[in-house]
């Protein structure tokens, strides 16, 4: 397992190396350092202000998810903080699972609990993408660009679809997927062991908490929820796309918010390859640029607003995951001196 991870983590180096290589190659880095210093700082704000609305709106979600269970705003705050942090780190989005690490251990919330509002959040974040993406393609205009096409609306559609019959039949699905489990575990002789017996044991825990939250029967604002949380993540990188391209000669009105989220999207499917580069870096700026490019997008700018977007997230994002990280290790530091003494 050693060796396998860090083979990866070697591939990940040489990824990011490579790509950035070649993107800085087809740019002059005086034009990088001028799109920063050239920044506006207006609209670098509102982008603050908005992520942060995102953020309080995305650990409402989880709030409301975890009922019965009760959770504080500033601890469930912190831990969607640290989310965040870690959910672009790991290839397709797993860093996210931090968010039952630290619900679970570090703040002695039910495994299950923790599990099935994370469950079903990340279903409702894939199924609050088809909708934004479907309303783009339409109104920046089927064909007019190599993204705006025909296929990708079909493709969003049937990913809507797909997502939906998740959600519906995630309990029967998951029930499957416990049975199927089971008979591994009695296949390779693992169902007397220690953690086989636990980890059964927490799956079912989960599902009976999965069927507690759909019988709550609040799906419905669920996802209206859902889709502020991601209207707000647009709507945050699009002021962030317009404060690096200011000095470039752009108005805010000259801006496209649907081709924006095109843009996004196209960035975030880099994250599903199964090798990517370190926190995304040369393969996430690489997809933003051949996105946009595709969009009549100038290459420099492609480019330039690609690094500089992922570089600025990431800056804002792992700033506030550190430092939640850190007010969490608070307590868990005092008891230990405490034990010591």
């Amino acid at each position: 397992m050693l060796k396998n991870k860090s083979l990866y983590l070697l591939l990940s180096f040489i990824v990011t190396a490579v790509l950035i290589y070649v993107l800085l190659s087809q740019i002059e880095i005086e034009d990088l350092v001028q799109t920063f210093k050239g920044i506006d700082y207006p609209a670098l704000f509102v982008f603050m202000v908005i992520a942060l609305a995102g953020a309080v709106l995305r650990a409402w979600r989880y709030k409301w998810l975890l009922k019965p269970q009760t959770i504080g705003w500033g601890n469930i705050f912190l831990v969607t903080l640290i989310r965040n942090l870690f959910v672009d780190l790991l290839p397709a989005r797993i860093g996210s699972l931090s968010y039952i690490y630290f619900l679970n251990r570090r703040l002695n919330y039910p495994f299950e609990a923790a599990a099935s509002s994370f469950v079903v959040a990340i279903v409702f974040d894939f199924l609050t993408l088809s909708p934004f993406l479907v309303t783009a393609i339409i109104i920046v205009g089927l064909g007019s660009t190599a993204i705006s096409s025909f296929a990708l609306l079909i493709v969003a559609l049937v990913f809507f679809i797909f997502i939906f019959v998740i959600l519906w039949k995630i309990i029967p699905l998951l029930s499957l997927l416990l049975k199927a489990y089971q008979r591994m575990l009695k296949t390779f002789k693992f169902e007397e062991k220690k953690w086989a017996q636990i980890s059964v044991e927490k799956i079912i825990l989960t599902i009976d908490s999965l069927s507690q939250i759909k019988e709550k029967k609040i799906y419905g604002p669920v996802f209206l929820l859902s889709l502020s949380i991601r209207l707000a993540k647009y709507t945050s990188l699009y002021f962030l796309l317009f404060s690096l391209l200011r000095s470039q000669g752009f108005f805010l009105r000259e801006l496209s918010f649907w081709k924006t989220i095109l843009g996004v999207t196209g960035a975030e499917l880099s994250s599903a390859l199964p090798i990517k580069g370190i926190a995304g870096f040369g393969t996430w700026e690489s997809a933003w640029a051949l996105t946009f490019q595709l969009m009549d997008f100038e290459q420099r700018l492609a480019i330039l607003s690609g690094i500089g977007v992922h570089l600025l997230t990431n800056l804002f994002e792992y700033s506030l995951g550190i430092m939640s990280i850190l007010i969490l290790a608070f307590p868990f530091l005092k008891r230990i001196r405490g034990q010591k003494s």
